[in-house]
């Protein structure tokens, strides 16, 4: 099994370096900011996180080892994206005190989870291992 906290940092160092990138692109380049933008940037790096995974395993990673990986990713992403802004910014809890909050919410978290299993696998795909 791979470091589990060098994967993390670096899926989070990919997580915040290309939101700012993207920021930066939505103010100087004018590109829409949509919600399914935000899905493909937290789950893109997973790719990444893959193939990392794989080049650092010292066996075969079974379906434990990986669904292992993607919680880890998967509680970063919930994490920066929205626990820490529910703790610092007031109108953020003020939406998630509301049922329709929650549904916001989950529009973004579901989809995000169900990409960053696909871009794993892709990763993991991608390159070969040991065994």
């Amino acid at each position: 099994m791979p470091s589990l906290p060098i994967l993390a940092l670096r899926y989070l160092a990919w997580l915040i370096g290309l939101r700012v990138l993207f920021g930066l692109l939505v103010q100087f380049a004018g590109l829409p900011n949509a919600p399914a933008t935000g899905v493909i940037l937290a789950a893109a790096p997973l790719a990444d996180i893959g193939m990392q995974a794989v080049k650092r395993a010292t066996r075969v990673l079974g379906l434990g080892d990986w669904a292992l990986i993607w919680g880890l990713c998967l509680s970063i992403f919930v994490a920066v994206q929205v626990i820490l802004p529910a703790i610092v910014l007031a109108p953020m809890r003020a939406l998630l005190a509301q049922p329709e909050g929650w549904r916001q919410v989950a529009v973004i978290v579901i989809p995000a989870a169900l990409m960053m299993g696909l871009f794993l696998w892709i990763g993991q795909r991608s390159v070969r291992g040991p065994g």
